[in-house]
């Protein structure tokens, strides 16, 4: 092997080693992105699914439920005896703008929706965010329908 082909070999191998790494840092890159989304829309997913439990509870057996935010903690408490009944962990909660008469930060659901303990006429929303800026909303509006967006619309 003459040292011309030995070096073009070598250069070949360079390329190769480089195109290799590019390739695994692009695949990271996406993955992690990838993995950012997958995790708001689970959370995303698993709160509506929460509120529209409670709303569903509350309305057929006529009785208050609150759901009350603490930092990334979401709890279902029974309105009279304040016993909690589900907790739910929500990483990428960001924002919650929703406040009622019996304190902020909560909403509270009865059977004909939440409109009796409101502050704001039309109900109110809960923002959630990644690390990498993916946001999502749900709004629950004075029946206690809950919906993907802010309530009311921006």
């Amino acid at each position: 092997m003459t040292p011309l082909a030995l070096r073009d070999k070598l250069a070949d191998k360079k390329a190769l080693l480089r195109i290799g790494i590019l390739t695994v840092l692009f695949i990271a890159v996406g993955s992690l992105v990838f993995c950012d989304y997958a995790r708001i829309v689970m959370d995303f997913t698993n709160l509506k699914t929460l509120l529209k439990d409670t709303r569903y509870r509350a309305v057929t057996a006529d009785k208050m439920l609150v759901v009350r935010f603490y930092g990334n903690e979401v709890t279902v408490t029974d309105g009279k005896t304040d016993a909690i009944l589900t907790v739910l962990t929500v990483p990428t909660l960001h924002e919650v703008n929703y406040d009622t008469t019996l304190g902020d930060d909560m909403i509270v659901f009865d059977g004909h929706g939440t409109s009796a303990y409101n502050k704001r006429v039309h109900g109110g929303d809960v923002r959630l965010k990644s690390w990498l800026g993916f946001r999502k909303s749900i709004g629950v509006n004075c029946t206690g329908m809950v919906s993907e967006g802010v309530y009311p619309g921006e």
